[in-house]
């Protein structure tokens, strides 16, 4: 949180007054027509994984098992990478609140710069999957197709990271619905390239089995970069590129790493919490792995609907910033907070009341359902611990706080979840439910210690 923000509100003219009721539900309908395009750009981000996990899930727990490692270590690394991206979205959305549409483009330029830049070390490792899986403890029979299907999602981390930066750029200036209908467009894209590269197509393209799902996202990938890229170029009002200097300014990159540093160093300690967990599986076995892949895209899932609604607060906190109105930053706080937690609590009570149907989506297999179901019970118990965690970094990411966030989700995920997962679950003899107790703890004391900074930091100096 910049040491300005309480004198900035000091300067901000008086605003009219209006009550707190009519206040509270104008911000709720901005929220909502912000989130609503980027939940379901979330889902359908979400919906990729899902459908990958779907088309493979016939061929077995250990092509499961393949998909479920691999994409576990390249998510975190491409996230990592992304996250570090996130800066953009206080810059971006606090100048386009003080009506300052040219620094916000000059932002944009300066991210599709660090997103080339990020995307270099991804691809080393994503191509050298196969030596990161023995370097995690897996066997060679694991370790094999994990680095194959590995190398093929190497070729699509540039334009995952390039359409990311777009991204943040459109949903900072209250733009989202592009990103949402060409995800969207990219779930048809996913369908298709699964059908054909993973069983084939006669003999023109062979079955590939779980390695074509990678080659399948790849594919995925440059098509929708491609498509939103198409969408700027007809929509000449948008003008990302209008007035600015294509060349890359070291001020700015300082900047951006300065403020998406640490959100991607939070993002990768999450992500990277969940990555551990899955190399844990993967000590159990093909079950317990594949298991755990299909649970956690459950999981992942009804997380969107949170992580959305939270997005969205980080811009309307950016933008009530950029206009000086310290009470539109307490409101959007507190609808953040309430509509995240209020909608994963309903994906919880559906986990409790229907696990095997929901896992039945996925696979036949009983002895997955069978643990997939007690699993299940465990992520109901996080699912309000996700939303208020999440709540509370993207609120202090919209102030542009994201240095002491990345700290207390290190102490939370790594000084108690990891450990609590390693030695109760593997050490332990408690298994799998040992190992999602440990995320259930990690994310439960993040929520706690992160409202506690949201309290101090935001909600005080908005007072």
């Amino acid at each position: 949180m910049p040491p300005s923000l309480r004198s900035s509100f000091r300067r901000a003219p008086p605003a009219a007054e209006q009550p707190a009721g009519h206040a509270y539900r104008g911000e709720a309908r901005t929220l909502l027509r912000l989130a609503g395009p980027i939940v379901l750009s979330q889902l359908g981000a979400v919906g990729l994984g899902t459908l990958d996990t779907i088309m493979v899930g016939p061929l077995g727990p250990n092509a499961l098992a393949t998909v479920g490692l691999g994409s576990s270590l390249h998510i975190a690394l491409l996230l990592i990478a992304s996250g570090m991206l996130l800066g953009m979205t206080p810059l971006v959305s606090q100048a386009f609140g003080a009506k300052d549409e040219h620094a916000a483009r000059q932002v944009l330029m300066q991210g599709l710069w660090l997103a080339l830049l990020l995307s270099v070390p991804v691809i080393w490792l994503s191509a050298e999957g196969e030596w990161l899986a023995r370097v995690l403890g897996q066997e060679p029979g694991v370790a094999g197709p994990v680095g194959e299907y590995m190398y093929a999602l190497a070729w699509g981390v540039p334009p995952a990271v390039l359409f990311f930066a777009l991204r943040q750029y459109l949903d900072g200036i209250g733009r989202p619905r592009a990103a949402m209908a060409v995800t969207f467009f990219g779930l048809a894209v996913n369908y298709v390239g699964n059908r054909l590269f993973i069983y084939g197509w006669g003999e023109l393209i062979p079955a590939m089995g779980a390695t074509g799902s990678g080659w399948a996202t790849t594919l995925v990938r440059w098509s929708m970069l491609a498509a939103l890229l198409a969408y700027l170029r007809l929509h000449p009002s948008l003008a990302p590129f209008r007035g600015v200097r294509w060349r890359p300014r070291l001020q700015r990159l300082t900047r951006l790493l300065q403020i998406g540093g640490p959100a991607g160093a939070l993002l990768g300690l999450e992500i990277s919490l969940f990555s551990l967990a899955a190399v844990m599986m993967g000590w159990f076995g093909p079950l317990e792995l594949g298991t755990h892949q299909v649970t956690l895209n459950l999981a992942s899932t009804t997380f969107q609907l949170g992580l959305g609604v939270s997005l969205a607060g980080a811009v309307r906190v950016g933008h009530h910033l950029g206009a000086r109105n310290p009470a539109g930053v307490r409101h959007a706080v507190v609808l953040t907070y309430a509509l995240a937690m209020g909608a994963m609590g309903l994906c919880a009570l559906a986990f409790l009341a229907a696990p095997e149907w929901l896992l039945g989506l996925y696979t036949r297999d009983a002895a997955i359902v069978r643990l997939g179901t007690t699993l299940l019970a465990v992520a109901a118990a996080f699912q309000l611990f996700d939303a208020a965690q999440v709540a509370g970094v993207c609120v202090l990411r919209g102030a542009a706080d994201t240095r002491v966030p990345a700290l207390l989700a290190a102490l939370a995920y790594w000084a108690v979840g990891l450990p609590v997962a390693y030695f109760w679950g593997v050490r332990g003899g408690a298994g799998p439910v040992g190992v999602w107790v440990g995320l259930c703890l990690a994310l439960a004391l993040a929520a706690l210690l992160l409202f506690l900074r949201v309290r101090r930091v935001v909600w005080k100096a908005a007072a």
